[in-house]
């Protein structure tokens, strides 16, 4: 690896660069912090996502429309039968 020395203007001050091999330089951390950090925030938003969950399906039980029983039809209240052919009509009228 080779050190350079360069003049940065922006500061007025000598700085020391050292070159790294390119494979060695795209090298992150991973391990044990990266994986904990993942985990935790699955958790936290399962966590959070199970209350909500139960929440909204009994606020949606609560605002449903109950079915009354005004609103049903049963077989004594159904409308009597309209003739639809022309024969049952002119059989209606005699």
């Amino acid at each position: 690896m080779e050190t350079h020395t360069e003049w940065e203007k922006v500061d007025n001050r000598l700085h020391s660069e050292q070159e790294l091999p390119a494979t060695k330089a795209k090298q992150g951390r991973t391990g044990r912090r990266v994986l904990t950090v993942l985990i935790t925030a699955l958790v936290l938003a399962f966590i959070v996502w199970v209350p909500v969950e139960i929440w909204s399906s009994h606020a949606a039980k609560k605002a449903a429309p109950q079915p009354s029983a005004q609103g049903q039809v049963t077989p004594n209240t159904l409308p009597n039968k309209t003739p639809e052919t022309p024969a049952e009509v002119d059989a209606q009228h005699k």
